[in-house]
């Protein structure tokens, strides 16, 4: 099997303007939660988003072909990665992919809103061609694991040898369809979400965009600082459209064959960046799930305290945060955690660890059933 390496990242959140941004940010404690009324139903929550002075600057950084919060958030760290890793975008053999889970939705009410300007894949294209690619671009929009599934589904593409680079790039907005929707779930929480704990009370939803580049391509002079990708796996429990399953099963299944692929033992992991939602039942089932596949006792954190659920996009943005961990030796803490709040203990951790690591294991589990699970190591 060929070896995938990480040549490139870049990330757009509240948090900063670059992955350096972002991950300083985190160290130092800060979150992009913000008090939020929602429009129709009042309902106060907290979220993640753009402040007024950041969305000027995103409209300044990009260009007006990309008309909403959505392809900006698409586009900025996609420029970013294809300028900072001199990537020719025009060549044959690069692939341009993108994961997200609602897209233009923020459109939704707009009544000069034009059909095809909801399609994943007119936003897609809009973009590969800005950049002269010759390819056509794939968009993986699957739940909460799209930011995983896309990574997985370039593994693939890079392993059977038909392209050498694959840029990835994600992003969902905070909007009211959005905000609605999880509150007519009962799902949103009214402060800001604390994972895993005793006291939780729901999500908090976030907004954000990254890029990543996967290659079989190692840069002459970059080894020393790559992280490879070394295994994935998806499973899905079929258990009820919204809710996940109760036993766990299946998502320790993921990070088992992961694990297994990556020719990693539970040992080898030195920790877990879990999807860690803040509701009860998720939160619930994940704990079951690292205690099946032996990682209940690895530092454990979610990054929901600081970025909000940002659905299509989180895994690519946490596995971002991921590779930097890895690179810097040094796992962020979990935000908002006091109690232990699930029948099987984790390993929550509350203060940043800076300590030597080698390899991770990310994991996320979304709505449908899906679960997802990407090893990390390096290399």
């Amino acid at each position: 099997m060929k070896r995938i390496w990480i040549t490139g990242d870049a990330l757009v959140t509240p948090l900063g303007f670059s992955s350096g941004e972002n991950f300083a940010s985190l160290l130092q404690g800060k979150s992009g939660l913000k008090q939020i009324a929602l429009p129709v139903s009042g309902f106060s929550t907290w979220a993640s988003f753009l402040s007024e002075s950041q969305l000027k600057m995103l409209e300044e950084m990009t260009l007006p072909v990309f008309e909403t919060r959505f392809e900006k958030l698409l586009f900025l760290p996609l420029k970013q990665v294809i300028e900072e890793c001199d990537i020719d975008a025009k060549s044959s053999k690069t692939l341009f992919m993108f994961a997200t889970t609602k897209g233009n939705i923020e459109l939704i009410g707009n009544e000069n809103v034009k059909t095809e300007q909801l399609s994943l894949f007119v936003s897609a294209s809009k973009i590969s061609r800005h950049f002269g690619n010759p390819n056509k671009p794939l968009v993986v929009s699957n739940a909460c694991i799209s930011g995983l599934a896309v990574q997985i589904t370039a593994m693939k593409f890079l392993e059977n040898g038909q392209y050498d680079t694959v840029i990835i790039a994600g992003a969902d907005t905070v909007n009211p369809f959005i905000l609605e929707g999880f509150n007519s779930l009962l799902a949103l929480s009214p402060d800001p979400c604390r994972p895993f704990d005793r006291d939780r009370q729901g999500i908090n939803i976030g907004e954000g965009g990254a890029a990543m580049v996967l290659s079989t391509i190692i840069p002459e002079n970059g080894r020393n600082h790559l992280i490879e990708i070394k295994g994935s796996a998806i499973t899905n429990d079929a258990n009820h459209i919204s809710g996940p399953s109760r036993t766990g099963l299946e998502l320790a299944k993921a990070a088992e064959l992961a694990m297994n692929q990556s020719g990693l033992l539970p040992g080898d992991i030195d920790f877990v960046s879990a999807h860690g939602t803040a509701t009860l039942y998720n939160d619930e089932m994940e704990a079951k799930a690292l205690t099946l596949s032996g990682l209940s006792k690895k530092p454990t954190h979610s990054l929901k305290g600081y970025l909000g659920h940002t659905l299509g996009v989180a895994g690519l943005i946490e596995s971002i945060i991921c590779i930097h961990s890895l690179r810097n030796n040094v796992i962020v803490a979990s935000k908002g955690f006091e109690n232990a709040g699930t029948l099987d203990q984790l390993n929550i951790i509350t203060q940043n660890q800076y300590q030597p690591v080698s390899a991770c294991i990310k994991t996320m589990a979304g709505f449908g059933g899906c679960n997802a699970a990407v090893c990390f190591s390096k290399s």
